[in-house]
Parts: structure tokens; sequence; C-alpha cells
């Protein structure tokens, strides 16, 4: 399959997962496009004063894989701040949220794996 960017969806999330303000999403693969693979494989831009709430993932993983900019992450209670080129893994169980302290838009690869 190819896909090009003028078939993706776009959608803006406002509060996601109760955080601030809104977040824009470029779908890159839809879930019937993987087979189920993935509940969520999209690109996150996260402008400055906007996150991503904290939230635990029950049955399923995340990879954040940043692309621009940097973010505040709260993984399980640790602070931290990632950058472009920076991964993060989420495993089932586990909690985390983002958000941008920055001046500068933040952009992310978000994938979400069923269990």
């Amino acid at each position: 399959m190819i896909k090009t960017k003028a078939q993706m969806r776009h959608a803006v999330i406002e509060h996601m997962r109760d955080g601030e303000g809104e977040i824009r999403l470029e779908h890159i693969l839809e879930n019937d496009e993987t087979g189920g693979r993935t509940s969520l494989c999209s690109v996150c831009t996260v402008e400055p004063g906007c996150s991503i709430g904290l939230h635990t993932h029950d049955t399923n993983a995340e990879i954040y894989y940043m692309l621009e900019g940097q973010l505040e992450l709260n993984q399980n209670g640790r602070l931290c701040t990632i950058q472009a080129g920076d991964v993060v893994f989420t495993a089932d169980g586990e909690s985390h949220s983002v958000a941008n302290r920055g001046e500068k838009s933040a952009k992310l690869l978000a994938v979400i794996f069923p269990q």
C-alpha cells in the first residue's frame, strides 16, 4: 500500500486526555489500513501551552518518536524533556503525558499497539 499525504485524514482534538489546548493530528495510517495492528498511527502537533494529559495505557502500548521541537514528558511520575530524535515507549499499565512548555511547535509520531 502507498498512501499520499493528500490522502491522510486530519483532526483537531480539544483537551486531549484532559490536557490543555488542542492537539492537531495527521493520521498517517488508519486502523483498518494496518489490519488492526495499530489503533493510532499519527503525527501529533503540540503548540506552545498545549498538552496531552496524563493517562494510563490499559490493553495497549504506545511509542512516541519526536520529530521536531521539545516536550516535557511525565512517564510514570518521572519528568524529563524529550526532543527531536528521542523515542519513548509506554507499556501496558504505564502512564504518560506531554506538555509543550517552550515557544515553538513540537511534533511527534505516535503509534498505539493493541495488546
